[in-house]
């Protein structure tokens, strides 16, 4: 996995638009009974499946497509399309047989190219936003990239990734920088690092967030509880330790949208995977 760090004023990623929602109950798709019959049978059918409920009625997980396909007719404009839409996620949905990022790529204005991230833990966004940064340098498009990072908390099976305590979505639109001194967060910086144990991560997350933040006097890092717990001596403000995928997300916009520091940094340590992820961010 690489890394990517400061770019040249204009050449970035200004975050234009914003959604994050709680989603109360199961799926509708569980309202259907065969929808319900059909996901009973590839229940029975999984091995290790263990005791899970063989009538998916009593199964309240939540559908990946409809969470995204809401927070796409909130976050992005009809007229506005997307190039690239990237779906995150390290929790598997109720509808295990849909392409997803298929699906949400025929509901969102633009048609745009679409794919999906996952088995990459707490580390999924932070690879979304790198390829959002990458992508955006494409001259063909309009670089406008939208980031959805989803977790849903019922799973019928045991799975080693960690649980949610709810059903929730956050939603990330960006567009390529042409203006230097636009209004609007605007990602200057990227690191990722795989393959860290945890008594490297101390070392090498100080020398990037030194790094990244050499051009700024006032810097707030936001930390998940596993980078916290490896990285003691940096002071950081923690995300929640009950939504790991989109804990930091829906934190981080709390703190670009107070506006106060000359830069945000997320940071996130998956100490089963070893990723390591640093993104930067300038509030205004």
């Amino acid at each position: 996995m690489g890394s990517s760090g400061h770019g040249p004023v204009g050449a970035g990623l200004r975050l234009v638009a914003t959604e994050r929602r709680t989603f109360a109950g199961p799926a509708r798709y569980l309202d259907d009974p065969a929808n319900r019959a059909a996901l009973a049978t590839y229940l029975a059918d999984l091995p290790g499946a263990g005791s899970a409920p063989r009538d998916g009625q009593s199964y309240g997980g939540q559908s990946y497509g409809e969470m995204a396909e809401e927070l796409i007719a909130a976050v992005v404009p009809a007229g506005a399309p997307v190039d690239l839409l990237v779906l995150a996620y390290s929790i598997h949905d109720v509808q295990p047989g849909r392409a997803t990022a298929t699906y949400l790529s025929s509901v969102c204005p633009g048609t745009p190219l679409s794919f999906a991230i996952c088995d990459q833990g707490s580390a999924a966004a932070f690879t979304g936003l790198r390829i959002a940064q990458d992508y955006q340098a494409d001259p063909a498009g309009t670089g406008r990239v939208l980031l959805i990072v989803l977790e849903q908390a019922a799973l019928p099976y045991p799975v080693a990734a960690p649980r949610p305590a709810r059903h929730r979505g956050v939603a990330l639109l960006f567009e390529r920088e042409v203006v230097a001194g636009a209004a609007g967060p605007r990602l200057v910086g990227l690191r990722q690092r795989p393959g860290l144990a945890a008594a490297e991560v101390a070392q090498q997350a100080a020398a990037d967030l030194a790094e990244l933040s050499a051009d700024y006097r006032q810097v707030r890092v936001l930390a998940n509880p596993a980078l916290a717990g490896a990285w003691p001596e940096q002071p950081a403000d923690l995300g929640p330790a009950d939504q790991p995928a989109t804990g930091l997300c829906w934190r981080l916009l709390d703190e670009l949208a107070d506006g106060q520091p000359d830069l945000v940094v997320a940071a996130d340590y998956d100490p089963d995977l070893g990723y390591l992820c640093l993104a930067a961010f300038e509030p205004r």
